[in-house]
């Protein structure tokens, strides 16, 4: 692989000591995306730059971006198609990981072109090196590099052909070969067949492919598998190049092998590393031809390029799913919201790769097509081209100074990495200097309230932004104009003043900037909605503050606070301490501006006896869920603490515990088994709108279903993950005779609420994940989440 010298060498390090800080930008709208909250930028290799943004669209709520730029052409970026076998699967991490382990560095990289999930090919075409890896099953269009690192957007038009010699069987009269077996009549020879060499030429359907309907003529070569992974009646015949990198077909060239072996009524034919294998079912049109080539002879394999040249050069290439926008036109819409991973192609010859987070309510929801395309070319974007997204999507990225290695950057709708055909990464081959050249700022979060903190954190890399240690100590200050101040620590404290806050750092002669937004147009939520205490208890009130849809720092001492006297007192800082009465009611007040929120308090929890809980074990618990209205009795005075209940029913139970909910706004869920006219509807489009459940299918949620120990533990740690509430984990590797028996996918759940003290075992050890819960259990549960909740800081201060 060709490896491009830096175009920018004289000025890298100044560019780099005033660019490689972090560029916040504020409230700004950008078509398809809405209004983007904020924009962080980042320099993370010489031309090229990380940013996420964080916006709010009019109709699908919040979304989450994360954007590499870079310019490959003035820079010594390599752009890399992941090469690993076409018919393998590969995680982002392991890409990264093979890479780096053959020597290369990993700035960035994406997820690649959509694939067959059966088989792990390409769609497209795919090139790396200038050698073709396959030419994908329904090649249309690719992302293609030349040496120069130049990108442009291709028609892949590619035709493979064949040409050999085959033995055709002939009938002749004279002269008479004595070898072959003669035709007679009365005795005398008359005519016979004789096998006749002659030039065969045909059409090569695909490369690397496997078997389809079409019937076509195949050809595989080292870089497809270890065999040919066919089956049932086939034709295949072993070719022999010489060399590995004889074998490999290029744009334009012309491959000469010999003819090893023709197979016939075979399948799954080893490949060798200097073999290839045509191969075609032995139904097909070719089929006859392909068994009369003859062993020992030669054929050329040629690859001609009908793109007008545009992939003649090309030394990478990677296919897309849908070409977007090209030539000022929209070419392919569509409103289904969905994870998205985008490249686009700006007028200067930067690339964009762009990935979106989605199907994750409340932290970001995806975007159609159409506001896709409309997003890239909003930031300059003259070409976009869709590739692989739903659960594929992902984006890794070195940030410079602070990772030694690419990592995720992004939160994946299936919650780990999906393992796709390939990838696009940019890297470089030559280590740095190890001297620090480059200052990088981080802060813990890019917005702020007046008078609030963020820490600051600043690194060092080299002359490859590779993490370097510090010249010297940091010192900070704060830029002419700029409202704040910020410690030697780097403790920065918002001023009162509304706009972007400029903070300096130095070290040895270099130094960065970062820009920090303040606002006060701001939302806010508390952690404690309603709240039931002891007499004389305390509880801490915790605030969280938001710009739109995007988190800003704050701190409990920005608002005012307030209480009803009879009540008890609440300092600055939301502390509260409740009267030593029992049996007293009152709110809470905390105050932004003309924001107001208000939280009503019971000192000394009632309690309401059943008749069927007056000596059972539960009953304190029953009792004051029941004066709170989170759980109800099942008639004429009785709880039936001992009967199952439904997911849909501790659904409902983990709605009541959230104070002034609506769960009538919740988007329907759309499955099948919960109507309109269920009691229940509203709970399960909340909660499956919240990320609490999921159906046990696409159509199917089964509300009726008596739940497990095991899905009430998954139920709890979804609700309390949606509402951002950290449990404490104070059991923590507790163990249980059954643990073996605890599903997979609930084993995370069940081990979070077990440590927290919410859930536990028997007193014979076991657990029972699969056991039915029953009614008294759940009220349990609730009532000590609900303690941890409204208690979370109980006599700490």
């Amino acid at each position: 692989m060709t490896h491009r010298k830096s175009r920018k060498l004289t000025a890298g390090i100044l560019a780099g000591s005033l660019l490689a800080g972090t560029f916040l930008t504020g409230f700004t709208y950008q078509a398809g995306m809405g209004n983007v909250y904020y924009q962080t930028k980042t320099e993370i290799y010489e031309n090229a730059y990380y940013s996420e943004q964080l916006a709010g669209h009019s109709a699908n709520g919040i979304e989450r971006a994360y954007i590499v730029t870079a310019d490959t052409r003035n820079s010594d970026l390599i752009p890399y198609v992941f090469e690993g076998e076409v018919t393998g699967n590969y995680t982002m991490d392991t890409m990264v990981s093979t890479l780096q382990s053959q020597g290369y560095k990993v700035v960035a990289g994406i997820n690649g072109d959509l694939y067959d999930t059966a088989t792990g090919t390409p769609k497209g075409l795919t090139i790396h090196d200038g050698k073709i890896k396959t030419s994908g099953y329904a090649p249309e269009y690719v992302i293609s590099f030349d040496d120069e690192g130049a990108v442009s957007l291709a028609k892949a038009s590619l035709g493979y052909s064949l040409k050999g010699t085959i033995n055709v069987p002939t009938t002749v009269t004279n002269p008479v070969d004595p070898t072959q077996v003669p035709s007679t009549t009365d005795g005398s020879v008359t005519t016979q067949v004789v096998n006749v060499p002659t030039e065969y030429n045909a059409n090569i359907g695909f490369f690397n492919v496997p078997h389809g309907g079409a019937k076509a003529l195949h050809l595989f070569n080292r870089q497809y598998a270890s065999t040919t992974k066919t089956s049932g009646k086939t034709v295949e015949v072993i070719l022999e190049a010489g060399t590995a990198e004889n074998a490999e077909l290029t744009v334009g060239g012309t491959i000469t092998a010999t003819v090893v072996e023709v197979r016939t009524n075979s399948c799954n034919t080893p490949i060798g590393q200097s073999q290839l294998v045509l191969s075609t079912v032995a139904d097909s049109t070719c089929a006859s031809q392909l068994t009369q080539l003859i062993p020992g002879s030669t054929v050329e394999i040629s690859v001609n390029d009908y793109s007008g040249g545009a992939l003649t050069n090309s030394k990478e290439a990677l296919g897309v799913y849908y070409v977007l926008y090209d030539n000022g036109q929209y070419i392919s819409n569509g409103t289904n919201i969905n994870p998205r991973t985008i490249i686009g192609i700006k007028p200067d010859g930067t690339m964009m790769l762009y990935v979106l987070d989605g199907r994750q309510p409340g932290f970001s929801a995806g975007l159609g097509l159409t506001d896709a395309a409309k997003h890239l070319v909003s930031l300059g974007c003259t070409t976009v081209v869709n590739m692989d997204g739903g659960g594929s999507s992902v984006m890794s990225v070195r940030e410079a100074g602070l990772e030694a290695k690419a990592a995720m950057k992004n939160s994946p709708s299936g919650g780990t990495q999906r393992k796709t055909t390939n990838g696009l990464l940019l890297v470089y081959k030559d280590s740095g200097n190890g001297k620090a050249e480059h200052l990088h700022i981080y802060p813990s979060q890019p917005l702020a309230m007046p008078g609030a903190d963020i820490q600051l954190s600043t690194y060092a890399s080299d002359s490859q932004y590779e993490p370097a240690s510090l010249r010297n100590s940091v010192s900070y200050s704060m830029e002419s104009g700029s409202d704040g101040s910020v410690n030697a620590s780097g403790l920065f404290t918002a001023g009162s003043s509304i706009g972007t806050a400029t903070i300096q750092a130095e070290s040895g002669g270099i130094s960065s900037t970062v820009g920090i937004d303040v606002y006060d147009n701001i939302t806010f939520t508390t952690n404690v909605q309603n709240l039931v205490i002891d007499p004389g208890k305390s509880s801490d009130i915790n605030v969280t503050a938001k710009y739109g849809y995007a988190p800003i720092a704050s701190k409990d001492s920005l608002f005012t606070w307030s209480c009803d006297p009879m009540i008890g007192t609440i300092d600055t800082n939301g502390l509260f301490k409740a009267t030593g009465q029992t049996g007293v009611t009152g709110n809470i007040y905390v105050e932004y501006k003309q924001l107001k929120t208000t939280i009503p308090v019971q000192v000394g929890a009632t309690s309401i006896d059943f008749l069927d809980t007056k000596n059972h074990w539960a009953k304190d618990y029953i009792g004051k869920l029941a004066a709170r209205g989170i759980v109800n009795g099942m008639g004429n005075n009785y709880f039936m603490p001992d009967e199952s209940l439904t997911r849909a029913q501790f659904l409902t139970m983990l709605a009541k515990t959230v104070y002034g909910l609506d769960v009538t706004k919740s988007t329907p869920a759309g499955f099948a088994d919960v109507n309109s006219s269920d009691w229940y509807y509203n709970y399960v489009n909340w909660g499956f709108e919240n990320g609490i459940v999921k159906g046990l299918d696409e159509t199917a949620f089964a509300p009726n279903a008596n739940i497990t120990r095991e899905q009430m533990a998954i139920m709890l740690s979804n609700f309390t993950n949606s509402i951002g509430l950290a449990l404490p984990q104070t059991n923590v590797g507790a163990t249980f005779t059954d643990s073996g028996l605890i599903s997979p996918w609930a084993s995370e759940s069940v081990s979070v609420i077990v440590a927290s003290g919410i859930m536990g075992g028997y007193p014979e050890g076991n657990y029972l994940p699969q056991g039915q819960a029953t009614r008294a259990q759940a009220a349990t549960v609730i009532y000590k989440y609900c303690n941890i909740r409204d208690n979370i800081a109980i006599n700490n201060k």
